[in-house]
């Protein structure tokens, strides 16, 4: 088990539109609602901060099935 999630995981998390940026998938959006949106200069903003320790904790408290599907441990 892992303590925070990889880009593999990222990827399957949400999706990245023509210019890169990547954007969650509806469940977990609103931990993104404070972190700056992403930009063509800045494309990976919300994919950065869900790669972070805090992230994972976030997803383990509020979306266990979420967490244990990309094997976040408990």
């Amino acid at each position: 088990m892992k303590k925070k999630l990889e880009w593999a995981d990222i990827y399957r998390l949400g999706k990245t539109d023509n210019a890169r940026r990547w954007y969650p998938m509806p469940e977990i959006a609103e931990y993104f609602r404070s972190i700056r949106e992403p930009s063509r200069a800045w494309p990976w903003s919300y994919a950065k901060a869900a790669l972070t320790i805090k992230f994972a904790r976030w997803l383990r408290d509020t979306h266990p099935d979420i967490a244990r599907n990309h094997g976040l441990e408990n």
